[in-house]
């Protein structure tokens, strides 16, 4: 999946997670704190991520939106505009995937759980939800 500046994202959904936001929203917590620990979810995946290197390039362009209803990883962009290839391949190129962010994002899906658990219960706790 490509953004508009030529970065390419992975994901995985939660059920459920937008009706958890809107009832935390119209309850009175702040949405910068859904950022925030959306953001410390992506970067998660962001220090996991290991994508072959030559320059490092690539690996200096991963990097953790700040999305008050998701986590967004992007790798890429401008200065890497081959972060596509990479990530999922070229067969007419005879280029195999890296995977490098699905790859990242299957081995930190049970932290980045856990994470958005007690993140949940952190701004529940601050907003006195409980």
């Amino acid at each position: 999946m490509s953004g508009g500046d030529g970065a390419y994202n992975a994901g995985v959904r939660i059920e459920g997670l937008n009706r958890t936001i809107r009832a935390l929203s119209k309850a009175g917590a702040d949405a910068q704190d859904m950022r925030d620990l959306m953001h410390e979810i992506g970067m998660l995946v962001v220090s996991a991520a290991q994508p072959p290197s030559r320059s490092g390039r690539l690996q200096s362009t991963i990097r953790a939106g700040r999305g008050k209803t998701k986590a967004v990883v992007r790798m890429g962009g401008a200065r890497a505009p081959y972060g596509g290839v990479i990530e999922y391949g070229d067969p007419a190129r005879n280029i195999s995937k890296a995977g490098t962010l699905e790859d990242a994002l299957t081995r930190e899906q049970g932290p980045a759980v856990a994470k958005l658990d007690q993140g949940i219960g952190a701004i529940l706790r601050k907003n006195d939800l409980t």
